[in-house]
């Protein structure tokens, strides 16, 4: 055998372990991490760690929840339910803008978590449509979440109000 052949060999033998771990990282990527396609925050790759414990759930923690399976259906407009369902994006993923226990102040079109803005509503969607919002002062509820987008034209507790924490799945983190 040639050093040309056993060159030839190694290179293929090298490709051939390359193309078997790139296999293998992209069997794994869905499973530790998240892409989101709408604008709805400012960051758009997230890592999911399955190891923490959702107890320790905290403001500015970002979450991934299935919006359809924590609310009642006729809870959301019917145009926002088909068009999760036709998309495929059941989950959903947004920072805890305010937690249980927490005192929250919807004063206006602004939501306050502590005194702080966390939130601005909107009166009409991008399509027209006038939007209902969510309207409520005082603590949240022990077991409750209010979850907020980056974008003003988000989609969140601002219009279908708390999330049970049950109903979170899994804490991500933001990476680009």
């Amino acid at each position: 055998m040639t050093s040309n052949n056993k060159k030839t060999k190694w290179t293929k033998f090298k490709i051939f372990i390359l193309v078997i771990l790139i296999l293998i990282a992209g069997a794994a990527i869905p499973n530790y991490f998240a892409v989101t396609t709408t604008a709805s925050l400012n960051k758009r790759i997230f890592f999911i760690n399955k190891g923490k414990q959702l107890k320790k759930l905290k403001t500015g923690d970002y979450v991934m929840f299935s919006l359809l399976r924590s609310k009642r259906e006729n809870d959301l407009p019917a145009k926002l339910v088909r068009m999760i369902e036709d998309d495929g994006e059941e989950l959903q993923i947004k920072r805890i803008g305010c937690s249980a226990g927490e005192e929250i102040k919807n004063i206006g079109n602004k939501y306050y978590c502590k005194n702080e803005l966390i939130a601005m509503a909107k009166d009409y969607s991008l399509g027209g449509e006038r939007l209902k919002k969510f309207e409520y002062s005082g603590k949240i509820p022990e077991g409750d979440m209010f979850l907020v987008g980056d974008h003003i034209d988000s989609y969140d507790s601002r219009y279908f109000g708390f999330i049970k924490a049950k109903d979170i799945i899994v804490i991500v983190y933001p990476l680009l």
